[in-house]
């Protein structure tokens, strides 16, 4: 072998230069590659967490409070920036906050000046002399949420004014009929709200000899009655958080399936991020703080467009008779707060929940959602409170008061009644405009 290597000294001294060679063009490429290629990017530092999350989730700990239980989302109205998290993507109980997403629903089906029509018909002749209806008073429902004592009030004058005193059939409720009065934790039976009606007429003058049935419409219309517009039942609605109303706007809009439904196709919400149970938020519902923000946003775009803004429908903190009236109205933020609150004291071991608009002078108008599960919900209200009014300081205060006189102040009715009797054709129709 040593004979070998001498023999061929050198074709081996090529061998060598030329792997050399090769090897220091390998390198002289890899290098030239290299310098080719573009420097890797710098990531964008993550935007800070307010320092008002982490006192409140400090107090929560303090208190005894499982975090896991709790839930916050906070965003810029663009949601190009999110200014705090925890929990944002589990799906609690939101309570009454469920009331954003039948609104949302009800405006996108209906528009804000819609109006609830309740029919009045007779089924049968009227006899001026004696003043009677000989048949049915017949009542066609048109799922009217606020039907009150003093809607009743005017449509016995106006049947008064068509010689109605008496009607010697029945009362028939025809279609969905509810009768609203202030107190009760949900909207009244169909037979309770049949009943109720009964008596307001009968105190009105309007004395009925039958029995009260629930059959089909027919007759001849005589009255109709239009309801407030859709975005001032809204407005109460979410401002005193009326179970009532609620229960009976979702069933206008084909009921908490239907509510669900629209939420996951049209805001392309998943499955898992929330379930509707109950339109008023009763019971047992679930969303993320996450899909609460984009209902709320889906809400916003849905009023601009009708030029209307979020007070319109919601109530304005500090200055609205309602939830939150005396919440959130201390210094200089009273006014600068527009939010749904919930509360469910016996369902979750307690649950109370806050979701609204922030205006600021470092972000404009900030998106918030707070849950609050298995605890104190008088407790958690005052939590939420101090944690709102410490994130508006931390964004430079309060910019914007939208309101400062109270919008449910006083007489707010605005519905209507309309003698059709011995006019040209009428549609009975359970709706209008």
């Amino acid at each position: 072998m040593a004979r070998w290597f001498g023999k061929n000294t050198k074709a081996s001294g090529l061998f060598i230069l030329l792997f050399f060679a090769l090897l220091c063009q390998a390198g002289c490429q890899g290098s030239k590659d290299a310098s080719a290629s573009p420097p890797p990017q710098a990531q964008e530092p993550p935007l800070p967490t307010l320092q008002a999350l982490e006192h409140y989730k400090e107090t929560l700990a303090s208190r005894g409070h499982d975090l896991s239980s709790q839930g916050v989302l906070i965003e810029t109205l663009d949601s190009q920036k999110q200014l705090a998290e925890h929990n944002s993507d589990f799906a609690f109980n939101p309570a009454s906050v469920m009331k954003l997403a039948t609104s949302l629903v009800a405006l996108t089906r209906f528009s804000p000046d819609y109006r609830y029509r309740t029919n009045f018909l007779a089924d049968g002749p009227i006899d001026p002399a004696s003043r009677k209806l000989e048949g049915d008073l017949v009542v066609e429902g048109g799922t009217d949420p606020m039907f009150s004592l003093a809607d009743a009030g005017e449509v016995a004058v106006k049947l008064s004014e068509l010689g109605i005193s008496r009607v010697t059939g029945r009362l028939r409720i025809a279609g969905p009929f509810y009768y609203f009065a202030t107190g009760y934790r949900s909207n009244l039976s169909r037979e309770t709200s049949a009943a109720k009606l009964r008596t307001a007429l009968g105190r009105a003058g309007i004395r009925i000899a039958g029995e009260t049935v629930f059959g089909e419409k027919s007759g001849t219309l005589l009255v109709s009655h239009y309801s407030e517009e859709l975005s001032r039942i809204l407005l109460y609605q979410n401002a005193r958080s009326s179970n009532a109303i609620a229960e009976v706007v979702g069933e206008s809009v084909g009921g908490p399936q239907a509510i669900q439904s629209f939420l996951i196709d049209k805001l392309r919400l998943g499955e898992s991020d929330l379930y509707v149970g109950r339109a008023s938020g009763l019971e047992f519902n679930r969303i993320t703080p996450r899909a609460s923000l984009k209902v709320l946003r889906a809400l916003i775009e849905v009023l601009k467009g009708h030029s209307l803004e979020p007070e319109d429908v919601m109530p304005v903190a500090g200055i609205d008779s309602g939830t939150l009236r005396t919440r959130l109205d201390t210094g200089g933020i009273r006014g600068s707060v527009i939010a749904k609150t919930g509360t469910l004291v016996s369902v979750d071991n307690g649950v109370s929940t806050l979701v609204g608009i922030a205006y600021t002078r470092a972000h404009g108008p900030v998106l918030f959602a707070i849950f609050n599960s298995a605890g104190s919900v008088y407790t958690y209200r005052r939590l939420q409170d101090s944690f709102v009014e410490e994130m508006i300081a931390e964004e430079g205060g309060p910019s914007l008061i939208p309101r400062t006189e109270d919008a449910l102040g006083g007489d707010m009715r605005t519905s209507s009644t309309q003698t059709l009797y011995g006019k040209q054709s009428q549609p009975a129709a359970g709706s209008a405009n």
